[in-house]
């Protein structure tokens, strides 16, 4: 046991009572603060010396050729481990809450259990000084209530300015017990504040984790087993993408050895969603899930061409998957093959087409994919020659069947049979081809929706610039030819957005393993967004999916969902409206400008958000984007166009004095109370330095920033393919603030918002409840896609 373990014994928390000898000279407050730094301090110890435990190991290398690939892993496995023990004083907290099991509790008796994002210990077989929030020691921080304490006596959470530890508040469990537990100080309000302040804290550059605060329901879904496939109806604010994250890893750690063969995959709405959340899962210590945008899933090509609607909207129908199969079956002779006369080394033979057909219709029956039925064919033909071969005397060595199989001869007969091909042949000449296209759609498509796939196709192959929906039709055939890599489990995020034909290239990467499908059908944007949730699983291939449905917020202010909620008779009428925990008084503005200042009032908004604190976005029509980035950047604004390709950028430190307002800070001795005013303390011009972030309308899915301007919100319902995606885009738009919304509009507001549950909210309604049933949810349709 090291050192620093012996000298620290004596003043570990978990192991000793915490209160001074004296505690009338003492203040017991600042004795339990002060222990839980010394632990904290302690942690911190033992964690530097685990790193340099790991730089000190020696990889035990094979031989620099033949065992090239098992090297490679090694060394990347060592380094995974190393990115993992970084120094959390840099990062976040190395502990952020403890549990005080019971002495009579079933699991871990009488123990103080502090935890965190990653599994300290001082020396192997030593109690940990910090446990992984994955492990089911843990679930009861999470899970425990006055009515089920789990074994419980207290949860304790923790407050942090950056690295240092400046506040504690303490939840007894059952009655509590004279002295410091019971209520909080020292930056830790009662009544869980620090929770709420976590929730509230400013968002800074790309999404973080939530592991501090994550709640009984999400908890439940994190934590379900791997072999259930999840589908998530999240509201705006509930949490679902992060809920999704900390699912990968939460499997990632109870499910290993499983997981590390086959894999997870994240799969976004496009690259800069991706960039958002790409942080999450590294700051939880996994560094091996694969994230794809949805366009990046399908690698064959490279969508850069584009369709009209009504032809996107039949490409990305299921049907296309019947008459893709139909295209690839058409390509075999109908006809008994001809004869085929197999030369080798064993000599002439012929084998006949009544027997070649047979066999063929052998494979086929086992419903193998093109190319490996082609391979099989090749191999039953050369057996059946090899056999003749050795009635007539012949002594084939092993390998004779392997070697005829890949002959000309034998090529040739199965090309006859099946011809090669690949799948961007086959949708290339099925998008030229009247005649297979008549053929392969006969009753499926109809001849004016077949004549819409036909139009203005060139006619060479490498001329095609290939449209998004191309892509899953070209998925969808190379899976009928070669298959696809499939994983362990797959995350796919604003699932709500996907057609038929997306939901099955999906479906495949986990076709053998399981799923989380996280979306809200309030939120679908697309002309072929989905109606259900039913509908949607059938597609993926998940029809048995649990479905948990999310309406309690912890993000969005209330007034400001409240203000949302008016579009869901409108978008959504069958779905349950959403509630929020938080209450921020002054959170909504409703400002109304004439069209030659809405600029300049957009510019007055984004200096207000900029002297609260916080991340800024300014979010418009995209045709509006470039003209109004210009101007705020005439304004002496730091403003930076969001594209798919770009990152959002690590805020910079404000160079004004700005105090955050209705936001917790965990740091000093003010008790700033939740639910406060929010006041405004504008950055004089030419003194902000952090960036501002200007966001198309249809790039704001999935998004998050402290403050939002939200500019011309008319335009915003009128950029769908229909009246109801439009409306659906101004929700998902009007969801995207954590602390501020200012909605600057010319004109009238539309109607939906306008004419719907009277003035403006001024006070936020409570919280509701956290789920409803499940049934009333997964078979429901919402309003079509037009209108």
């Amino acid at each position: 046991m090291g050192d620093g373990a012996a000298e620290g014994r004596d003043e570990d928390p978990r192991s000793v009572d915490l209160r001074p000898a004296d505690a009338r000279s003492v203040d017991p407050w600042s004795a339990e603060l002060a222990a839980e730094r010394r632990h904290l301090d302690r942690a911190r110890a033992a964690l530097v010396r685990m790193r340099h435990e790991a730089e000190a190991t020696e990889i035990a290398e094979g031989d620099p050729v033949a065992d090239k690939v098992t090297n490679a892993s090694l060394k990347a496995a060592r380094r995974r481990r190393l990115e993992a023990l970084s120094d959390p004083a840099s990062g976040a907290p190395l502990f952020f809450g403890r549990i005080d099991y019971a002495a009579g509790a079933a699991a871990a008796p009488g123990r103080r259990v502090h935890l965190g994002r990653r599994h300290v210990r001082e020396a192997a077989g030593d109690d940990p000084l910090v446990v992984d929030w994955r492990t089911d020691i843990a679930r009861p921080y999470y899970r425990a209530h006055r009515g089920d304490v789990m074994g419980l006596v207290a949860r304790r959470r923790f407050g942090f300015d950056g690295p240092e530890l400046t506040a504690f508040e303490e939840e007894p469990l059952v009655e509590p017990s004279p002295g410091p537990a019971g209520a909080s100080r020292a930056g830790g309000p009662a009544g869980g504040d620090l929770l709420a302040r976590e929730i509230a804290r400013p968002r800074s550059g790309p999404m973080r984790d939530i592991v501090a605060t994550i709640q009984p329901e999400q908890d439940e879904i994190v934590r379900a087993d791997l072999e259930v496939s999840v589908c998530v109806q999240g509201a705006p604010g509930t949490g679902k993408t992060a809920v999704g994250l900390h699912r990968a890893a939460y499997l990632l750690f109870a499910y290993r050895e499983r997981l590390s063969r086959a894999g997870v995959l994240v799969v976004g709405p496009n690259r800069a969603f991706l960039r958002y959340i790409g942080a999450v899962l590294p700051a939880l210590g996994e560094f091996t899930v694969t994230h794809r945008s949805l366009a990046a899933l399908v690698d064959v090509a490279t969508a850069r061409g584009t369709d009209p609607e009504p032809v996107a909207e039949i490409k990305g129908d299921a049907r296309m998957a019947v008459v893709i199969r139909r295209a690839l079956g058409a390509t075999r002779p109908g006809a008994s093959p001809p004869a085929a006369l197999i030369t080798s080394s064993l000599g002439r033979w012929t084998v006949s087409g009544d027997e070649i057909a047979g066999l063929a219709a052998g494979i086929q029956a086992g419903g193998h994919r093109h190319r490996v039925a082609r391979d099989l064919l090749a191999r039953r033909i050369a057996a059946a020659v090899v056999r003749r071969a050795e009635e007539r005397g012949h002594l084939p060595a092993d390998s004779a069947v392997e070697r005829l199989a890949r002959t000309r001869s034998v090529r040739a007969a199965v090309d006859a049979v099946w011809p090669r091909t690949d799948a961007a042949g086959l949708i290339h000449r099925l998008f030229t081809d009247p005649a297979l296209l008549a053929h392969a759609a006969d009753g499926v498509l109809s001849a004016p929706e077949q004549r819409l796939l036909l139009a203005d196709r060139p006619t060479s192959r490498r001329a095609v610039r290939w449209s998004p929906a191309d892509l899953f039709c070209l998925d969808e055939a190379l899976d009928l030819i070669d298959g696809v890599p499939a994983f362990g489990h797959v995350i796919v995020d604003e699932a709500q957005d996907l057609s038929a034909m997306q939901c099955r290239a999906v479906g495949r990467r986990c076709a053998t393993g399981s799923l989380t499908v996280l979306g809200d059908l309030a939120q679908g944007t697309t002309a072929w967004a989905a109606r259900s949730w039913e509908q949607a699983l059938a597609h993926f291939g998940k029809p048995a999916a649990r479905l948990e449905v999310l309406t309690r917020g912890h993000r969005v202010p209330a007034e400001i969902l409240s203000f949302a909620d008016r579009l869901l008779p409108s978008i959504a009428p069958d779905l349950p409206p959403a509630s929020s925990t938080r209450a921020v008084p002054g959170a909504l503005r409703v400002i109304a400008a004439p069209l030659d200042d809405l600029a300049g009032e957009a510019a007055r908004q984004v200096r207000a958000g900029l002297g609260r604190g916080g991340s800024v976005a300014v979010i418009a029509p995209d045709e509006a984007v470039g003209g109004l980035t210009a101007s705020l950047r005439a304004a002496g604004l730091p403003a930076t166009a969001l594209t798919d390709d770009a990152a959002l950028t690590e805020d910079a430190a404000l160079t004004v004095d700005a105090e955050p307002a209705g936001e917790a800070v965990l740091t000093g001795d003010a008790e700033p109370t939740e639910g406060a005013s929010l006041t405004d303390k504008p950055v004089p011009e030419g003194r902000a330095s952090r960036p501002v972030t200007v966001v198309p309308a249809s790039l704001a899915k999935g998004l998050e920033f402290d403050h939002v301007v939200l500019v011309d919100p008319a335009s915003v319902a009128g950029s769908g393919p229909g009246s109801v995606q439009g409306l659906r885009r101004l929700y998902v738009v009007l969801t995207r603030a954590v602390t501020s919304l200012a909605v600057i509009h010319t004109g009238e507001l539309p109607s939906a918002l306008a004419d719907q549950g009277g003035p403006f909210p001024r006070v936020p309604r409570p919280g509701g409840a956290g789920r409803p049933d499940p049934a009333l949810v997964r078979g429901l349709e919402v309003a079509p896609g037009s209108a």
